[in-house]
This record gives C-alpha cells, sequence and structure tokens, in this order.
C-alpha cells in the first residue's frame, strides 16, 4: 500500500483531531513537571544551606559571637571599636 500526499495529510488531519487536545496537554503537563523538578532542586539546596547554618549555631559559638557582633555592631566591654566605612569618600 502506497501513502499518498492527500492521504497523509487526511492521516495527520484524522491523528490532530483525535490525539491533538490529549497531547497537547501530555506535553504541557511535561513541561509543568520538569519546571517543578528545578524549583525542587533549588528549595533542596536552599534547606540543606538552612541545616548547615542552623548545625552552625548549635556548635559554633565563635561563629554566633562573630554574627551578633556585625549584625548589631556590638562590641565586649573594654573593647575599642573602628568603623570602616565600605565606600571610600
Amino acid at each position: 500500500m502506497r501513502l499518498t500526499r492527500r492521504g497523509l495529510v487526511w492521516g495527520l488531519g484524522a491523528a490532530a483531531l483525535l490525539f491533538g487536545p490529549g497531547l497537547y496537554e501530555l506535553v504541557r503537563l511535561h513541561v509543568r513537571q520538569r519546571a517543578l523538578d528545578r524549583q525542587l532542586a533549588a528549595l533542596a539546596g536552599q534547606q540543606a544551606a538552612l541545616e548547615e547554618e542552623r548545625e552552625r549555631f548549635a556548635s559554633d559559638p565563635v561563629y554566633v559571637e562573630g554574627l551578633i557582633r556585625t549584625t548589631f555592631k556590638l562590641a565586649r566591654k573594654g573593647e575599642l571599636v573602628l568603623p570602616i566605612d565600605d565606600e571610600p569618600r
């Protein structure tokens, strides 16, 4: 059986009519799944970084002290603090 151009067009038209909406939905869902997979990977990376920081808070008092000093600009009694500007004047 030889497939003519006209037969091919009719066959593709019938396939598009029968499977078009379902195929479109399948492709749309596949694209959405890939986007969600990328988002999940990014969130997993953020979670790992936050867990690492939480562990540091629990086990490294020097880190906590340094963070408090830089965030709140605090010093111990008797220490001399010299402020340094990030931008030159």
